[in-house]
């Protein structure tokens, strides 16, 4: 059903990311916010999408995107919670540095976790 509701939003990204080799994606993930934020930030459902050069979420609404660059993952992790939220399963947190050298973190609830911390931790692998 939601997945219906924001069609056009799902649409829109893959649209923009057309032309990148996805190398895997999941249109209805559940975001739990950045660290750096705090608590107080709302979370949300998006698209999830890994290229060979980034990782990007783009947030149904309110319209938001987070884009990691691959070079700046320190660390892939399972944690149950972030910054106080759960869903009470492990959820995909991704440890990074910001534009600003920054330490953050984002995670998110994902379909296929496994098949995610496989594809993140070579791809991360393979460009330190």
């Amino acid at each position: 059903m939601l997945k219906r509701i924001f069609k056009n939003r799902i649409n829109e990204i893959h649209e923009k990311y057309k032309d990148k080799d996805i190398l895997i994606a999941d249109d209805m993930s559940n975001f739990f916010g950045l660290e750096s934020l705090g608590v107080w930030k709302v979370r949300g459902n998006g698209v999830l999408l890994l290229t060979e050069e980034e990782l990007f979420f783009g947030m149904w609404k309110p319209r938001k995107d987070l884009m990691i660059p691959i070079q700046s993952i320190i660390e892939v992790t399972n944690p149950k919670s972030h910054i106080h939220k759960s869903v009470f399963r492990p959820l995909l947190k991704i440890i990074y540095r910001d534009e600003n050298g920054e330490t953050d973190s984002a995670a998110w609830y994902v379909r296929k976790l496994d098949e995610w911390n496989e594809t993140l931790r070579n791809l991360t692998a393979k460009n330190r």
